[in-house]
């Protein structure tokens, strides 16, 4: 069927939900709800970033702009530092933020490298967004890929360290880059192949020290027939989460009924909870009371 006659189902719209995504299904399931369904999208995108990904994606782009655009790294990391001087946040990420910009220069180099490893004489584009339908499911997914060449496409992972606070300042641990890759990056690999299937894919770790290419000649989970499998394994849990907004069809304390809300993780200020406005998590608490 082509995408011109595909429509979403009634039970995605009836939430004011129009697309789905991989990293979407990496969310606990609280998390998600409290974010697809309770906020707004202009409330979701006010939600307090982390160092990690703001930096994570501060690097993603300079690797792409040196190898699309030939950007030269020294341009790139004025633009880097600027961000992260005007980066606005609780203390202790700001000061991660400012020890990971001290990695980011070899960390970026790290990875330029790993792609000219594999195709030097190619030409890239980055970011381009792709949708995949699946008759499996009544929405689609929507996804950016970090980079394409003539042979492989690639997404970027940065694995930083934890930072801690010493008799002489803060500092930030080493990560080594181990053998196996996780699950949730072998879905990202195994949906973005859906996209571009006449690519191989390459899914490269990076560090300060060291950077490591993953594909199917050196990695069986991303070979073909493995990809086949993770990508049936996301589509079953989109499933999942397609019955529960069916049944509780545009009803949002019929949803939250099934949802199973850690609240001790709130209290705790967990990870997904940090910062949060304390207004948007009275009006979760609210559908359960």
């Amino acid at each position: 069927m082509g995408n011109d006659l595909r429509s979403i189902d009634d039970c995605y719209t009836k939430f004011g939900l129009t697309n789905t995504s991989k990293s979407e299904n990496s969310l606990p399931d609280d998390v998600r709800f409290f974010q697809r369904i309770v906020l707004t999208p202009k409330e979701r995108a006010s939600l307090p970033s982390n160092a990690s990904f703001f930096m994570g994606t501060l690097i993603h782009e300079a690797a792409q702009n040196i190898l699309v655009n030939n950007t030269k790294l020294d341009l790139f990391l004025k633009i880097l530092n600027k961000k992260v001087k005007e980066y606005n946040v609780s203390e202790k990420d700001k000061i991660k933020a400012n020890l990971i910009a001290t990695q980011a220069p070899k960390i970026i180099q790290n990875i330029v490298d790993e792609v000219l490893k594999l195709e030097s004489k190619s030409s890239f584009k980055a970011e381009t967004e792709y949708t995949i339908w699946d008759d499996r499911i009544g929405t689609y997914f929507r996804c950016f890929l970090d980079l394409e060449g003539s042979k492989y496409f690639y997404d970027f992972k940065n694995l930083f360290g934890s930072i801690r606070e010493t008799k002489k300042g803060w500092s930030i641990s080493k990560r080594k880059i181990d053998d196996k890759i996780f699950t949730k990056d072998i879905m990202s690999i195994a949906l973005y192949k859906k996209a571009v299937p006449h690519l191989k894919p390459c899914l490269i770790y990076a560090t300060e020290d060291e950077a490591t290419a993953f594909h199917e000649d050196n990695t069986p989970e991303l070979r073909p027939d493995n990809l086949i499998k993770y990508y049936d394994e996301l589509i079953v849990y989109q499933k999942i989460w397609e019955n529960k907004l069916r049944y509780a069809d545009g009803d949002i304390k019929k949803l939250a009924s099934i949802i199973k809300t850690d609240f001790s993780e709130i209290r705790k200020d967990a990870f997904w909870w940090k910062g949060v406005d304390s207004q948007y998590i009275e009006r979760l608490i609210k559908l359960y009371v």
